[in-house]
């Protein structure tokens, strides 16, 4: 059985149109389930939380990148399988997922071709792209295996990565050991671009490049004081953490793209 899940954004009335069309083509392919949208009142945790008590083995979110990452960590935690309908902007997890938008990408869910994601854990709580440390660097220390790393204060941003999100102003060809499918994490270290005299106390950073990776499988995180980090955009914790990777924890549906492992 399959639950559809639609953002909050998608109540735009611009929108109308294109959700008929998902909802014809669901028809059409024979793929249907209870419909609902994100609302104020309900956290999406117990929204799905609700419906796989129902019967629900597939949770389908319709939205972008941040839609789902907000529903990865209840998904594995209840071990059901995720599928996406990208519509409107901010879709890179989509284009990497070989996910066509809006109503064409539901003859892709009809396909029902699964592949198997490791994911990060951090304390108990599970994330799909990066927990990240923007502020303060030089004031933490992560250990990995016996070693210890004590970024720059120069350090534009250091994060921990499963699944490489691309956005413009990052650069480095490191990032291409980032896979999603390895068994390892990866820690990312990127050092912003140098802007030199007056300009500098005005310019905000436009360019940064990863110029470290280290790749491993357990992180720990401490510092003198608590300081914030970022689960995968959208929820904050402080330090201390540990960080482990969750080996083929989520399954999801996905398109054509031969950097994928199928199951």
């Amino acid at each position: 059985m399959y639950y559809y899940l639609y953002d909050s954004f998608l109540n735009d009335r611009k929108y109308e149109k294109v959700l008929d069309r998902i909802k014809t083509r669901l028809l059409d392919f024979d793929i249907q389930g209870r419909h609902e949208r994100l609302t104020l009142l309900k956290s999406i945790d117990s929204m799905i939380e609700d419906q796989v008590k129902r019967g629900a083995k597939s949770v389908v979110v319709v939205g972008n990148d941040q839609t789902f990452l907000k529903a990865v960590n209840i998904a594995a935690r209840l071990g059901v399988t995720v599928g996406l309908i990208p519509i409107g902007d901010h879709n890179y997890i989509a284009d990497a997922l070989g996910l066509p938008e809006a109503d064409l990408a539901c003859e892709t869910l009809s396909a029902r071709k699964l592949a198997k994601f490791d994911l990060g854990q951090v304390n108990d709580f599970y994330f799909f792209h990066s927990l990240k440390m923007t502020k303060n660097l030089d004031r933490i220390s992560i250990s990995h295996e016996g070693y210890r790393v004590i970024p720059k204060a120069k350090c534009h941003e250091v994060a921990i990565v499963n699944f490489h999100i691309p956005r413009p102003g990052l650069s480095g060809r490191l990032l291409k050991k980032v896979q999603p499918q390895d068994g390892r994490l990866d820690l990312l270290i990127q050092d912003a671009e140098e802007v030199k005299g007056f300009k500098k106390y005005f310019t905000k950073v436009k360019h940064s490049t990863v110029d470290t990776i280290i790749q491993g499988v357990n992180f720990e995180i401490k510092s003198f004081e608590y300081l914030p980090l970022m689960i995968d955009d959208y929820k904050v914790i402080k330090t201390p953490v540990a960080v482990k990777i969750a080996d083929k924890k989520l399954s999801v549906i996905v398109g054509k793209n031969k950097n994928l492992i199928i199951k």
